[in-house]
């Protein structure tokens, strides 16, 4: 550990999901500006490193799986971080708060990029102090299990409280923050790493396929089994529709078996994981974007409209607040053939040749994130 060195703390590296995209962007943001810095976590079962084209170090701390053991890792850590008169750390998400607010020493930032509302196996959510307010949305359980719960909660709020600085990425995020813990969070919006270039695809031609993009985990919570059945649905001609899933997880096999039943298995092409430079390409020859889930935040639409691309999204997501009212964005929610409307709507713009006259709306991007991520954990100046 060098005393110039940053440290961005992610505890467990399992996938390529979207903490691990926006370290890579903190990360190639540091490295253009010769900035040192280390990605800490207490192990990964992905090479973080292969997805960089940049000298990436990443350091395993390799604990014993024991959330005691584990926190006395990080703590030791902190203390040599906070010994060479280092700038704070930067924590990533609610897990790693909880293993940081067992530090004696050490400051450190906290980035949240979901609140426990979003996080299924968070089971803090059913802490008693949360029932008896009434603020839980999670179903009832036992008492031990309450009792599990309350102690992860206070865990969570001790993590959260002593952070220097709460960053988070949407006003929704920031209320919740605020009503669990007390703290009033900064909102800084990830964005995409070029601003926002002009549309290649606002037109299908009449004999051209339209086609349909979702790039996400293929697990239950991203929702990929309402694209396939808003495609069987009444309302939309599925006869010259092409559905691009990008993505792999545990309900691959599931989703491909419905695609089939469906009777859409000539029209849903399962890509899996693709390189960065093929995903431009998919993008690039992509129509419309899908993404029906309830994200903390929705960074691939982001993607998509700087690619040139519309894009469905669920009216709870995350950029749905800088996203709705753009006729680019269409908005859905859990009624009912809702998705199959929105698509309708958004095909009848394409072929109505609409995008062609209506300017693309602005959207944040990586730089401005990872400027103002630095800012506030003090790694760079505020004029820089």
């Amino acid at each position: 550990m060098t005393p110039s060195e940053k440290t961005i703390f992610v505890p467990f590296i399992h996938a390529f999901g979207g903490v691990e995209r926006l370290v890579l962007g903190l990360s190639r943001f540091l490295h253009q500006r010769d900035c040192a810095h280390v990605i800490v976590c207490f192990n990964q079962t992905i090479d973080l490193a292969a997805h960089a084209d940049w000298p990436l170090k990443v350091r395993e701390l390799k604990p014993r799986r024991n959330p005691l053991i584990e926190a006395r890792a990080l703590s030791r850590h902190l203390r040599e971080v906070s010994a060479s008169r280092a700038d704070p750390a930067l924590v990533f998400d609610l897990n790693g708060s909880l293993y940081a607010g067992f530090s004696s020493r050490g400051s450190y930032v906290l980035h949240l990029t979901d609140p426990p509302s979003l996080l299924p196996t968070d089971v803090s959510k059913n802490a008693l102090s949360l029932r008896r307010c009434g603020s839980s949305a999670a179903h009832p359980v036992g008492w031990c299990q309450s009792l599990r719960a309350e102690l992860v909660h206070r865990a969570n709020a001790r993590g959260v409280r002593k952070a220097a600085a709460v960053i988070v990425m949407t006003h929704f995020i920031a209320q919740e923050i605020k009503d669990l813990y007390g703290v009033t969070p900064q909102i800084v919006r990830p964005g995409v790493p070029v601003p926002t270039q002009k549309p290649a695809r606002s037109r299908v031609a009449h004999d051209e396929p339209v086609r349909l993009l979702s790039v996400s985990r293929l697990e239950a919570n991203k929702r990929i089994d309402w694209i396939l059945r808003a495609l069987a649905e009444a309302p939309i001609r599925t006869d010259n529709l092409v559905l691009d899933v990008v993505g792999d997880g545990s309900q691959a096999p599931e989703l491909k078996r419905l695609a089939q039943e469906l009777g859409l298995g000539q029209k849903v092409v399962f890509h899996g994981r693709v390189p960065d430079e093929r995903l431009k390409d998919i993008y690039k020859a992509s129509h419309v974007f899908l993404m029906p889930a309830v994200q903390g935040y929705g960074l691939p639409a982001l993607e998509a409209l700087a690619s040139g691309t519309p894009v469905i999204l669920h009216r709870e997501s995350g950029v749905a607040e800088i996203l709705t009212g753009t006729p680019w964005a269409e908005v859905m929610d859990n009624a009912p053939g809702s998705l199959a409307r929105a698509l309708s709507t958004m095909l009848g713009r394409l072929r109505d040749g609409f995008f062609q006259t209506i300017a693309l709306p602005a959207v944040p991007t990586e730089n401005d994130w990872a400027q103002e991520i630095c800012r506030t954990c003090g790694w760079i100046k505020t004029h820089e």
